[in-house]
């Protein structure tokens, strides 16, 4: 293998910047996804507990209404 000049060496070290660069600004922009996604998914588990909630209360008020006997017995 032939040896390498300088202007190759820094060919190569600029290129490897560049891709440093580009790694970091895809690591930094999926982080933010990551962190977005985070948020929203605490969001529904707290909307799915609420929903839950509302849910049980239906269905024991539901229960109350069906155990009542009619005003006309």
């Amino acid at each position: 293998m032939p040896p390498m000049n300088t202007l190759d060496t820094e060919q190569r070290i600029d290129e490897l910047e560049y891709k440093l660069q580009f790694q970091e600004d895809t690591i930094d922009s999926l982080n933010q996804s990551l962190i977005v996604q985070q948020k929203d998914l605490l969001l529904m588990k707290e909307k799915l507990i609420m929903l839950e909630k509302q849910l049980e209360a239906n269905r024991q008020q539901q229960n109350i209404v069906e155990g009542e006997t009619p005003p006309h017995y």
